[in-house]
């Protein structure tokens, strides 16, 4: 089987911090000069695209702004297509600023929780979307909590519980959203990130390829594999990020990737040569 685009996850498989993964520049190096088409599909949603972009850049791989799709992107553009913001109302924006900055991209109406009082209070807010903000304090869960007691539709960028940082597991997400679950009983209607269906539908929306065309590559069963082929792409598991082959071994069908690499390059055998 040969494929046209790449669905690539970042931290394990591109990069661990501010290095590059074993492989990786050379591999997707490879991929473009086959002709093949490269998103990059992240749950986090702390930094902008163009940030992310930069990094890459700075580690010797080519990439574009428009080429990052974050977990915030996806929520802005689910909402956009399926959930139209009522007349009147506003979307407050949880998080960092690509979260804000997402919705805006999509022409949704968004405030941030600094903002709330001055659009008429949580009334106003219809939807919520909580992505993960690393200056993200008790004023702003405390807007987040009002407008979800009061009944806006919550969005959560994604529900990874940990933020893996150089001195250790750091909370993530998950664990502010579950600030909020525990303050107003409720549980986010809808979560946009991986392994959930929002991240890959609207990631081969900006592929423009569909899913029998596409290879997911990524480090976690749990997330890049089990979300992709739940979503109808194939899946290939580099083995320079968190799980390994003994992972594999004791994972279920569905967590079972189509391909297991050293390496990104390893894959070459499977890129088509053109479009």
């Amino acid at each position: 089987m040969t494929y046209r685009g790449l669905l690539c996850d970042l931290d394990g498989v591109v990069y661990r911090g501010a290095s590059a993964c074993d492989g990786a520049v050379e591999g997707l190096a490879a991929a473009r000069a086959a002709g093949l088409l490269v998103l990059f599909l992240t749950n986090n949603a702390a930094r902008l695209p163009a940030e992310v972009s930069e990094h890459l850049v700075s580690l010797g791989v080519e990439a574009h702004p428009d080429e990052v799709l974050n977990s915030s992107q996806v929520a802005a553009s689910h909402l956009r297509q399926h959930h139209p913001v009522p007349e009147g109302t506003v979307v407050l924006a949880i998080g960092g600023p690509g979260v804000a900055a997402a919705l805006v991209e999509e022409g949704l109406p968004a405030i941030t929780p600094r903002e709330v009082v001055d659009h008429g209070g949580s009334e106003q807010v219809s939807v919520v979307v909580q992505g993960l903000g690393k200056e993200l304090g008790w004023a702003e869960l405390t807007e987040a909590t009002y407008a979800v007691a009061a009944g806006a539709h919550w969005v959560a960028t994604n529900t990874d519980a940990t933020l893996p940082t150089e001195r250790g597991q750091a909370p993530g997400n998950g664990s502010l959203i579950a600030a909020v679950a525990h303050a107003t009983g409720r549980q986010p209607d809808l979560i946009t990130g991986k392994p959930h269906a929002p991240a890959f539908e609207i990631a081969l929306q900006r592929l423009g390829l569909p899913a029998a065309e596409v290879l997911m590559i990524g480090d976690r069963l749990d997330t890049d594999i089990e979300g992709a082929k739940g979503a109808g792409l194939a899946t290939a598991l580099v083995l320079t990020g968190v799980h390994g082959r003994s992972d594999v071994e004791s994972a279920g069908e569905d967590q079972q990737p189509d391909h297991i690499v050293e390496v990104i390059g390893d894959l070459a055998p499977h890129w088509s040569h053109g479009a």
